[in-house]
C-alpha cells in the first residue's frame, strides 16, 4: 500500500496538469477580452484627441456610451461566452427555464424590452415635437380634445369626438410628441442605464463578497464593515450632491454612483454563497490536490454564486430605472428632456388631459419591474439545485 507520502506527488502532477490545461482553455477569452478593451481606450482616446466629427453618422458618443461599451463587453465575456462556451452543460438549464412559462413571458418581455431600446430609436426615430398633432387620443379611444383652444383632431370627428388613429398608436403628448416615440426613447434610456450601473455593481459585489467569505478573518471584518458604513448612504443623496457640483446630471453620473454605492446587498448574499461552499468537498479536494486560491475562486466558488448575483442583479435594475423616472420627474436629471419623468410630469393636471401618455409608461414601467423580478425569480430556481462541480 503506497504511503501518503508517495501519492501526494502524483495528485498534485494531476491537479497542475488541469490547471494547466484550464489555463490554455481561458486564455483565448483572457485574450480578446483584452483586446476589446484595448480596441475601445484607443477609440476613445482617437475620439477626443484626433477626430473632430463624429465617429459613427451624427453619433456624438458621450461618457455614458463609452462606460456602455465597457459593460457590453463584460457582459459577453462573462455571460454570453461560458453560456456558449458550455453548451452541454448549459443546454439542460436553458430548456429547463423554458418549461416554466412564468419565466419564459418575462424573458420574452425583457428582450422586447432590450431590442426595443438598441434599435427603436433608430428606426422609428427620436420623439419631434409638432403642435398640430398635440393632445391626439390612441387609436380605439375618443376624446374631447376639440374642446380645449387650437387642438385640431387628426382622426375622425364625431360627435363622441375626435377618434384615434393608427398614425399614433398610443397617442400624442401635450406638445405633437409620438407616445410610441417615447416609450421607445424611454426603454434606451433605461437599457443603457440598466446594464451600465448592473455590470458595475456585479463586478464590485461578487469581488467583495468572495474575497471578504473565502478568505474570512480581519479581511472579512474589514470588507463587512466597510459594506455597514456605505450602506448608511442613500445613493440618490450623494448623486444629487454629486451631479450639482462635479459632474452633471445625467446618465454617466447615474449610473456611476448608483454603481459604485448600491452594490452591498449583492456582497453579502455572494459572501453567505461563499461561507457555505468553500467548506464544500469539491473546493476542499481541490485545496488539498494543490489549487491555488485564485483557481479555487475562478473555477469553483464564483461560478456557484452565479444563481445569487443573477437574482440580486435583476431586483437591482427595476430600482434604477425607477430611480432614473423619479429623478427625471424632479427636474434632476438633464436627460429629462423626452425622459419618462419628465413626459409625466407633463402629462399630470392642470390641463387634466393626456391620461393615455401616463397609461402608456405606466404600463411600460410595471410590465418591466415585473418581468425583471419573475425573471431573477425563475432563474434562481433553475440554477440554484446546478452546481459546478
Amino acid at each position: 500500500m503506497p504511503s501518503t507520502e508517495q501519492q501526494s506527488p502524483l495528485f498534485t502532477r494531476i491537479d497542475w496538469r488541469d490547471q494547466s490545461a484550464s489555463l490554455l482553455d481561458v486564455r483565448p477569452r483572457t485574450a480578446g477580452l483584452v483586446l476589446a478593451l484595448a480596441a475601445v481606450a484607443v477609440t476613445f482616446v482617437y475620439n477626443h484627441q484626433v477626430a473632430t466629427t463624429a465617429l459613427v453618422g451624427t453619433w456624438d458618443l458621450r461618457r455614458m456610451d463609452w462606460l456602455l461599451f465597457v459593460a457590453c463587453i463584460l457582459l459577453v465575456r462573462y455571460g454570453v461566452v461560458p453560456l456558449v462556451a458550455n453548451w452541454e452543460r448549459s443546454s439542460g438549464t436553458v430548456r429547463e427555464f423554458l418549461r416554466r412559462p412564468a419565466g419564459l413571458l418575462s424573458l420574452a418581455w425583457i428582450l422586447g424590452f432590450a431590442v426595443l431600446g438598441l434599435v427603436g430609436p433608430e428606426l422609428i426615430g427620436m420623439p419631434r415635437v409638432d403642435f398640430y398633432a398635440d393632445y391626439q387620443p390612441p387609436v380605439f379611444t375618443t376624446s374631447h380634445v376639440t374642446n380645449i383652444a387650437n387642438v385640431e383632431c387628426v382622426g375622425p370627428v364625431t360627435d363622441a369626438g375626435c377618434h384615434g388613429t393608427w398614425q399614433y398608436p398610443l397617442g400624442t403628448t401635450s406638445t405633437g410628441e409620438n407616445v410610441v416615440n417615447i416609450v421607445m426613447y424611454g426603454a434606451h434610456i433605461a437599457l443603457k442605464l440598466s446594464i451600465t450601473a448592473a455590470m458595475i455593481m456585479v463586478v464590485v459585489a461578487t469581488a467583495v463578497g468572495t474575497t471578504a467569505g473565502y478568505f474570512g478573518g480581519w479581511v472579512d471584518d474589514v470588507l463587512m464593515r466597510y459594506v455597514d458604513f456605505q450602506q448608511t448612504i442613500p445613493a440618490i443623496v450623494v448623486y444629487i450632491i454629486v451631479a450639482t457640483m462635479y459632474l452633471g446630471k445625467g446618465l454617466f453620473t447615474l449610473a456611476l454612483v448608483f454603481g459604485l454605492l448600491n452594490w452591498g446587498g449583492i456582497a453579502r448574499l455572494v459572501r453567505s454563497e461563499t461561507l457555505e461552499r468553500r467548506e464544500s468537498g469539491y473546493v476542499r479536494a481541490a485545496r488539498s490536490a494543490g489549487a491555488s486560491d485564485l483557481h479555487v475562486l475562478r473555477r469553483h466558488i464564483i461560478p456557484n454564486s452565479a444563481a445569487t448575483v443573477i437574482t440580486a442583479a435583476t431586483r437591482q435594475i427595476p430600482l434604477l430605472i425607477l430611480a432614473q423616472v423619479l429623478l427625471a420627474y424632479l427636474n434632476l436629471s438633464d436627460v429629462r428632456l423626452r425622459s419618462l419623468g419628465e413626459i409625466l410630469n407633463r402629462a399630470l393636471p392642470p390641463l387634466g388631459v393626456g391620461w393615455w401618455v401616463v397609461a402608456s409608461i405606466t404600463v411600460f414601467l410595471v410590465g418591466t419591474v415585473l418581468a425583471f423580478n419573475v425573471f431573477g425569480d425563475t432563474a434562481r430556481d433553475v440554477l440554484d439545485p446546478k452546481e459546478v462541480a
